[in-house]
């Protein structure tokens, strides 16, 4: 009976297998077992280099961190495949992000983000490719550029460096998408926590006074959308929620109106054949809600929507053409009104009042100023503003007149002579 040969003794325990080397491209190839069982592979030049890349995606196996090595994928890869393609569309049908935040992040990878950053291993990405990249943020002109002459002038200037703004809001769209890199395990850890923004000097908003918002309001008062206006002021309204407000929701006999939509611009896909974006209006619902309320409407914005409702059926009447969308505030076809164009018609309107140009959200604030300094609680502001947070309404929209602050020095004034009444008799006696 023949010998069975022994079997020679393993030199190896199982999952040690030694790299090999590919022929057709001359890489190293190593085995990484992941705890689920499945194989990994990992790849370098050479046998030490990958021996060393199986180690260091064993010890993140071992502390329970996402295995990188031997990733290879870039940042204009996870960008332009998966982060702007999938994570973020997927958040915006969940409802937890706008569709014009996708179109705000998208605009800025391509702009910059991916031109400076896009070739760099996501998994290489240190401190200092974002210090560098801040810098040359910085240093980078901008893309609006004066395509016309001013008086007196006989060249057009250099164009402007980006804003602090702009470089703080590029900094901040590539941190949200590392922290999405972080949770798809794609990363270990987000470097852009580790680098500070630069600080953006946050302007006071303008701070209309009463003499100013009655004279817009008189520039105003034979415009066409007099009764937008007027409802921007009387309920605090921004612009987009003006011009999505339908007849459905006004309830004049009531004296009420529903906010639940908002008229915006979405950026549209790039046109092959002149290649600009085409945009489109849309109604969309308000983004929190506190936003959606029913407001109570002032008796004489009533009357002026009422005014309002028998112009638009007289203009309907004569119109050759009328899209009929139940919109409060329309074209003179009926369609909505472009966000732009408002712009356009209230920068006549400042000027027609010869008051300083300003914004039309500042009719917002104006209208949080103006009830507080009337003595309204700052909790019931906030209800007419409809903010989710107190500290919104008392930080940002609601700002002291000059009047007040006048009244706060004279009553602080009042108090300090009665406080110093005692030091003044002493100094009279002491002469």
């Amino acid at each position: 009976m023949t010998e069975k040969p022994t079997r020679k003794p393993r030199s190896r325990a199982n999952r040690e297998a030694r790299p090999y080397q590919r022929k057709s491209d001359g890489k190293w190839v190593a085995t990484v077992y992941l705890p689920n069982g499945k194989r990994k592979p990992v790849y370098g030049d050479t046998r030490d280099e990958v021996l060393e890349k199986r180690k260091t995606a064993e010890r993140e196996i071992e502390d329970n961190l996402p295995v990188t090595a031997g990733r290879t994928d870039t940042i204009e890869h996870y960008l332009t495949r998966v982060w702007l393609p999938v994570t973020l569309p997927q958040r915006v049908q969940a409802g937890k992000l706008a569709q014009s935040t996708l179109d705000s992040y998208q605009d800025t990878c391509e702009k910059h983000i991916v031109p400076h950053l896009g070739r760099v291993r996501l998994v290489d990405l240190s401190t200092t490719h974002i210090r560098a990249w801040l810098l040359e943020l910085a240093k980078k002109p901008s893309g609006r550029r004066r395509k016309k002459l001013r008086p007196g002038e006989k060249k057009l200037p250099p164009p402007e460096r980006l804003s602090t703004r702009t470089v703080a809001y590029a900094h901040a769209v590539l941190r949200k998408a590392l922290n999405d890199a972080v949770d798809d395990e794609s990363v270990k850890r987000n470097v852009c926590l580790l680098v500070d923004a630069p600080t953006v000097e946050r302007k006071p908003p303008r701070e209309l006074s009463k003499d100013e918002a009655r004279a817009l309001l008189a520039a105003a008062a034979d415009h066409r959308l007099w009764a937008y206006w007027l409802l921007l002021l009387a309920l605090g309204l921004r612009r987009g929620e003006g011009l999505g407000l339908r007849w459905e929701d006004v309830d004049l006999d009531a004296g009420t109106v529903r906010l639940r939509l908002s008229v915006q611009r979405l950026r549209g896909d790039v046109d092959e054949k002149t290649g600009r974006r085409k945009g489109k209006l849309v109604a969309k619902g308000l983004k929190t809600q506190a936003s959606k309320a029913t407001m109570k409407l002032p008796a004489f914005a009533v009357a002026a929507l009422r005014e309002h409702r028998t112009a638009q059926e007289a203009e309907q009447g004569n119109a050759r053409l009328w899209v009929d969308e139940g919109l409060v505030f329309t074209t003179t076809i009926g369609t909505a009104l472009e966000p732009r164009n408002v712009n356009r018609m209230w920068e006549d309107i400042c000027a027609a009042a010869g008051v300083e140009r300003c914004r039309i959200h500042d009719l917002r604030h104006a209208c949080g100023s103006f009830l507080f300094a009337d003595g309204v609680d700052l909790k019931v502001i906030q209800g007419v503003l409809r903010h989710t947070r107190l500290a919104t309404t008392s930080e940002i929209y609601v700002h002291l007149l000059d009047e007040v602050k006048d009244g706060a020095a004279e009553v602080m004034d009042g108090m300090l002579v009665d406080l110093t009444t005692e030091r003044e008799k002493r100094r009279r006696s002491a002469s």
